[in-house]
Order: structure tokens, then sequence, then C-alpha cells
């Protein structure tokens, strides 16, 4: 089993690389505009009271007192561009694991080690498991060595809370695809189920931010439960 996991990571390592390195790239950009953005924020917030609430909830633009460094990333990145980035790795690699093995022709190769067909599926998912571990962990503590290159402080335990939700929001996801993976035999049918599945999903938690009469919708969602702020 532990062959399998090493394998799963070694043979995807380049494209977690490219991830990690998405991630951080996209946070040193938002640490670079903090200073900037803490001196607009007054009259960003003057140009959005306008808005409906509901859709400010949605996108993190609630609250925009940008004291720390943590308040701003969680409001820019964490609740709008790194959910799109954690899904498109969650599911693609839960895609990968089963249908992409069957899709392949190689999943029968799996089936010919004398190894239990659980222990295979356990092993794919502890591989899973690792990488999500490692970008959130990656996704989240750049923020340190970034911050204090720009002598901005940041606060190691409010991070630990966001790489512990940035975690289980992906782990839901891998999860929910790795399911769907041993339903199908074709990774563009995991991608297209689950992709609609969770937009429809995403709809409904600003339907129920919207309309206080939808409001029990939201339970039904997984962004109602990643609330960054």
């Amino acid at each position: 089993m532990k062959s399998i996991i090493l394998r799963e990571l070694r043979d995807r390592k380049w494209s977690l690389l490219a991830y990690c390195l998405g991630s951080v790239l996209m946070i040193w950009l938002y640490v670079a505009t903090f200073r900037s953005s803490q001196n607009s924020a007054q009259q960003l917030q003057e140009l959005v009271k306008t808005y409906p609430k509901g859709l400010l909830d949605a996108i993190g633009l609630s609250n925009l007192n940008l004291d720390t460094i943590e308040i701003y990333l969680n409001a820019k990145h964490f609740s709008i561009l790194w959910p799109i980035l954690a899904i498109i790795l969650a599911l693609s690699r839960a895609g990968g694991h089963i249908a992409g093995e069957i899709q392949s022709g190689t999943m029968g190769i799996l089936l010919s080690l004398p190894i239990e067909r659980g222990k295979i599926l356990l092993a794919k998912y502890l591989a899973g498991l690792v990488t999500i571990a490692v970008f959130c962990a990656v996704s989240v503590y750049s923020v340190i060595p970034l911050a204090a290159a720009y002598s901005i402080p940041s606060h190691f335990g409010t991070l630990t809370n966001t790489w512990v939700l940035t975690s289980l929001f992906m782990w839901a996801i891998y999860s929910f695809g790795l399911m769907l993976s041993t339903i199908f035999s074709e990774k563009s049918k995991v991608y297209a189920v689950s992709g609609a599945i969770i937009v429809a999903s995403y709809a409904l938690y600003i339907i129920a931010l919207i309309s206080s009469g939808a409001a029990y919708l939201r339970y039904a969602s997984p962004f109602y439960y990643f609330d960054t702020q």
C-alpha cells in the first residue's frame, strides 16, 4: 500500500508544484497591494453600500475592515479565487485516482497486485489527503515570509485556523469527487457531474443569502460551512 501512495505522489508531483506556485503568486500579489488597499477601503465601502447584503457576504465584502493581512486575504483570496483553484485540484486528483486508471487501462495492473481492492482505494485516498495538506499549508503559511518581506505583521494562530478550514473544504470536495470516480469510468464524466453539482450548490448558497425566505437552502451547500470570515 505504501508503494501505491508513493507512486501517486511521485507521478503527480509536478502538477502539485504548479498549483502551489500559482497559489503563492496570487498571495504575493495581494500582500504587495495590501497597504494601498487599506488606504482605499473606506472609499470602497461607500461604493458597495448599494449592493445586496447577501451578495456581499458571498464574495467576502460585507466587512471591509482591513486591519490585518489575514482579514484582507480572507476577503480577497480565500473566499473568491482560492476555492476555485482548490476545487480544480481536488477534482483532478479524485477523477484521476479511479476513473482515470480505468480510462487509461492501468487499473488492470493495479488489480493484479496481491493487494486487496479496499487497500488500493485507501492508498489512493491517503495520497489525495497528503496532496490536500501540502497544498493548503503552502497556500496559507506562505503568507508569513511574504508578509515579512513587506514589513507586514502576520498571526500564526489565525493562519492555522485558515489552514484547518481550507483543508476541510478541500477534503469534502475531494471525497465527493472520489465517490463519483468509483461510479464513472471516465474522468470527463466525473468532472462534468461534480462541477454541475458544485455550481448548483453555490447558486443555492447565493439564493439563500439574498432571499430570507430561502435561507434554509444554505445548509445544503458546502460554501455555507466554508466561512473564511
